[in-house]
């Protein structure tokens, strides 16, 4: 039986969005929580129906917005419809992402009962001054509270986001954030550099000049730091910006990078299976009435070509750690990518940027920060 991973879309925001978030998310709908939970259900039985025999489930993710402001018992009924309508693996890993603002000790009690077994803390940065520029309604206390409370509860798998080159963030903010998150014993992190997005508060206010960000060259130091204290502390980097303890690696993020299929639900959700991508609508009463209806929400059907998914592979698994399978490539694809790309892999190999070991192209530990021209150059 084939495996799929699963993506529920949790809308909604506590009181306003981060200034840096593009997502599609809502802070004025708190009144419409429980039409869409509903909603969220009836998608689940439907697509049960039309999936939930061919595959088993490999992983579940919360994701939003903010999946920890949904009203007590409403994560719970989401799991309860999940096991009724699919078939889940016995290792299956079911993360929640939670704001650390939104973390309670009945909320966490909750999540661990229904099933749920790890957890994503949203928290960015311990500098308050900084959190409160981008937007974001937690504190560095309520975050080190988050975490303490999450551990005494009984969650084992805790990971926690952070961003860099954020707007007034040096070297220090990193190092002490990083040293707090080793201290703290989480067993995963998320590193992300901050993307001005197009149409978010940062965007608008970096453009006029009433902020700035730190430079990229100051960015890239800032990751290095990173990657040094997070290695030498026994999280190792498994993808370009995630960082794991052994056996902690999100098996979520690793379907997506290995062009596993994963089916999402909720507006806005992006799914991809049998090569083709198809998308929910981001209309938020459209995917309530398609809902309703009986019918699903797809507003985009792609397939992908034989060379779109190639390049996709390519992309995808040179950020890994393991890299790119040659073997599993040619089989998958055709061709033969050392003979096809010979002189580029010998170039790079030249340059020490990649290595070709034990049937694998890996990124040279110390050429990420060239990734991009490394991909461009075997796509």
């Amino acid at each position: 039986m084939k495996t799929l991973a699963l993506y529920f879309h949790i809308p909604f925001c506590n009181g306003k969005k981060c200034d840096y978030c593009n997502f599609v998310s809502y802070v004025d709908k708190d009144a419409q929580m429980e039409k869409y939970v509903d909603a969220l259900i009836k998608e689940i039985k439907l697509r049960g129906e039309k999936e939930g025999k061919e595959y088993k489930i490999s992983s579940v993710y919360f994701g939003g917005g903010t999946p920890s402001v949904l009203k007590p018992g409403m994560i719970t009924n989401i799991m309860i419809a999940i096991k009724q309508n699919f078939k889940l693996l016995q290792n299956v890993e079911i993360t929640i992402e939670c704001n650390p603002e939104t973390a309670t000790e009945d909320k966490l009690r909750e999540y661990l009962i229904a099933g749920i077994n790890r957890i994503s803390f949203g928290v960015q940065t311990i500098n308050d001054k900084i959190l409160n520029l981008i937007g974001r309604r937690h504190n560095s206390k309520q975050a080190k509270e988050a975490i303490m409370l999450a551990k005494k509860v009984g969650f084992k798998n805790i990971s926690v986001d952070m961003m860099l080159g954020l707007p007034k963030q040096t070297l220090g903010d990193v190092k002490k954030m990083t040293k707090f998150l080793i201290k703290s014993g989480v067993n995963h992190v998320s590193a992300y550099s901050l993307i001005l997005e197009k149409g978010t508060v940062l965007y608008d206010k970096v453009k006029v000049g009433a902020l700035s960000v730190p430079s990229e060259d100051d960015t890239v130091e800032m990751y290095n730091l990173v990657y040094d204290l997070l290695s030498k502390a026994g999280l190792k980097r498994y993808e370009v910006s995630n960082f794991a303890m052994l056996d902690y690696e999100s098996k979520h993020n690793q379907n997506y990078w290995k062009l596993g299929e994963y089916l999402a639900f909720g507006i806005g959700g992006h799914s991809y299976m049998n090569d083709t991508r198809f998308a929910n609508t981001d209309d938020f009463d459209k995917y309530i009435k398609s809902i309703e209806e009986n019918t699903f929400p797809i507003v985009m059907v792609e397939k992908l070509s034989l060379t779109m998914r190639r390049e996709e592979a390519i992309m995808l698994e040179l950020r890994t750690r393991e890299g790119l399978n040659i073997e599993e490539f040619d089989d998958k694809f055709g061709g033969h990518i050392l003979r096809d790309k010979k002189k580029e892999i010998e170039f790079l190999s030249s340059k020490g940027f990649i290595s070709l070991r034990n049937g694998y192209i890996k990124v040279s530990e110390n050429a990420y920060y060239v990734l991009n021209s490394i991909i461009m150059k075997l796509i």
